[in-house]
């Protein structure tokens, strides 16, 4: 998402440095550090630490991604006269409290790039009406492919099979997943893809009656073709996966974490199915109402879809062409905000 960004900006300001900074671990881990000139957690937004982190750089620039608001940052910045922006905020309703607390420093912003028409509204109501619908900056993102290793590994394991990717499972995804890959007869792979790297892959592959396989034991296997099901315990590599499926499932939407990034199977020309908890998510609404994506309520729900597009060929290619359509027609954000800040 900030990789068309930053190539973008590149263009005008290329004897500039470019400073990216992350509050989460799993940001910071994933993201590629050859990208940028500098790669940081960002400190705490204490006055020390503001101080200290101003008296380093004087940025021409900040750019504020997504929901975050920092109103110290904001404040700082604005001193040392750079030009400030919020670009891909999704401010629905439920934002609407939270906002308010935070209103001194959203009017400070130079410009305020949302992805949809509510956002603005409420940005506006707050009392800066410098707001721009530029779309979702994640349709512009390119997913890469896998290495030349990762691809030999799933090439082999998936044999010339049907696949189904299973990707950012939670518990609630798991329970229909176990059940129905143990249930099934037909003659399908499965990679699942949980959110979280941790010691449950090890209770995960005992679950499951099939033959299965975590990631990191691939290089003691031989015969991985004989394997049914893999167990992805490696960070990064989930949405270079979803090109391997011939159905995908996106997890979080059984429960109430949050459903995870619908449009990286989209970008693959995927059919997707997800979970019951999808309203609060505008890709998942539109994929839903286009008829590129299923929303499941139960096991029964999730059994009869899964088996509904496996076996019919032509609703499988008819929603995979309309999601990729649907990700094309949506692309266009980053030249929208580069469009205004480079002409200021």
């Amino acid at each position: 998402m900030i990789k068309p960004l930053k190539e973008g900006l590149k263009k005008k300001y290329n004897d500039h440095k470019f400073l990216l900074s992350f509050i989460s671990p799993s940001g910071y881990e994933n993201i590629n550090k050859k990208l940028f000139d500098c790669v940081i957690y960002l400190p705490i937004e204490t006055k020390k630490n503001l101080k200290q982190f101003y008296g380093l750089i004087s940025p021409k620039i900040t750019l504020f991604i997504k929901n975050e608001i920092w109103p110290n940052y904001i404040k700082y910045a604005k001193m040392k006269g750079s030009k400030v922006y919020s670009v891909g905020g999704n401010f629905e309703h439920s934002f609407f409290k939270k906002l308010i607390g935070l209103n001194n420093a959203i009017r400070k912003i130079d410009a305020i790039f949302v992805s949809n028409e509510n956002s603005k509204k409420i940005i506006e109501k707050i009392g800066n009406k410098n707001v721009i619908v530029c779309g979702d900056l994640r349709y512009d993102r390119t997913i890469p492919d896998l290495n030349v290793k990762q691809n030999k590994i799933i090439s082999r394991f998936i044999n010339n099979k049907k696949c189904i990717v299973f990707g950012s499972t939670w518990k609630e995804d798991e329970k229909l997943i176990i059940k129905y890959i143990n249930e099934t007869e037909k003659d399908l792979k499965y990679i699942i893809a949980p959110h979280e790297i941790d010691e449950n892959h090890l209770e995960l592959k005992k679950l499951l009656s099939k033959k299965s396989v975590l990631y990191s034991e691939i290089s003691s296997i031989s015969n991985l073709s004989d394997f049914k099901c893999l167990i992805i315990n490696n960070i990064g590599m989930l949405s270079s996966l979803y090109k391997y499926s011939d159905i995908s499932y996106v997890g979080g939407g059984m429960g109430t974490k949050g459903l995870h990034n619908t449009l990286e199977p989209a970008y693959f020309s995927k059919p997707v199915i997800i979970g019951k908890n999808y309203k609060k998510f505008n890709e998942a609404r539109g994929m839903i109402k286009n008829g590129g994506a299923i929303s499941v309520k139960n096991y029964n729900d999730f059994k009869k879809t899964i088996n509904f597009i496996n076996n019919n060929r032509e609703i499988q290619i008819n929603m995979s062409k309309i999601n990729l359509k649907y990700y094309i027609e949506n692309k266009g954000a980053t030249n929208k905000i580069l469009k205004h800040i480079t002409n200021e």
